[in-house]
């Protein structure tokens, strides 16, 4: 009697234990099935924050661009200079440093003029121009792209405005940056003897030595006077 029970209770206790290794098994199968896998939910939200971050780079690269204004760097700061992107017709203005101490590449993306400790660069072209500072050999990166839309263009004179180019001046001309409705006159000169390029850009009306010069679309437009076997020319840069 007593072996006939302990047999009865192992075979009970057997029983019971295979009962629920099945169902952990089962519910363990179920969960796997349900959910994914901890490195796949990983790899998701790596690639997530990876969109996200490139989304973000792009939105602040596109934001990052100034428009024709004056933007101010000192030489005197150490270390390197950032780059810029600043619109077509801006002027980046580099303050503390001496005469013979800047030189742009190429040439024809900036016109630069020096006095009182200070360079001034207008951008009259666009693509990219690199300003090297003799100090150290440093160099400043700017883009120069057309337009950048929604930002200011305070370096450029607005619509209705005149400027005045004097042929009668001894100084060398600055590359001035009009707004599309300001005119540009070269006084002082007879008549036939201006030229613009490109010549579709702007129209010119002589009267009384003075060719006063309106623009009909955004363009960067070469000027040349010729007076008494002495050319000059100068870019003027045009913005909306």
């Amino acid at each position: 009697m007593r072996i006939s029970w302990y047999r009865h209770r192992l075979g009970t206790a057997v029983l019971l234990g295979l009962t629920l290794l099945l169902a952990d098994t089962a519910g363990a199968a179920t969960a796997a099935a349900g959910s994914p896998p901890i490195a796949t939910s990983a790899a998701r939200a790596a690639a997530t924050a990876t969109s996200a971050a490139r989304a973000a780079a792009t939105a602040t690269s596109a934001t990052a661009c100034e428009g024709a204004v004056v933007h101010e760097v000192d030489a005197a700061q150490p270390g390197a200079l950032p780059p810029l992107c600043i619109a077509v017709g801006g002027v980046v203005r580099v303050v503390n440093t001496g005469p013979g101490s800047l030189v742009a590449q190429p040439a024809t993306m900036a016109d630069c003029f020096y006095a009182a400790g200070t360079y001034q660069c207008r951008l009259i072209r666009t693509g990219s121009v690199r300003l090297t500072l003799a100090t150290g050999a440093r160099e400043l990166l700017v883009r120069v792209p057309a337009t950048a839309p929604g930002q200011p263009s305070t370096a450029c004179s607005p619509a209705g405005s005149v400027v005045n180019l004097d042929t009668a001046e001894e100084l060398p001309w600055w590359s001035p940056c009009l707004r599309l409705g300001a005119t540009l006159r070269v006084v002082n000169l007879g008549p036939g003897l201006l030229s613009a390029t490109p010549a579709d850009a702007v129209t010119c009306h002589y009267e009384a030595g003075v060719h006063a010069c309106r623009f009909r679309r955004p363009a960067s437009v070469v000027f040349t006077a010729t007076s008494d076997a002495t050319t000059r020319s100068v870019t003027a840069v045009v913005v909306r």
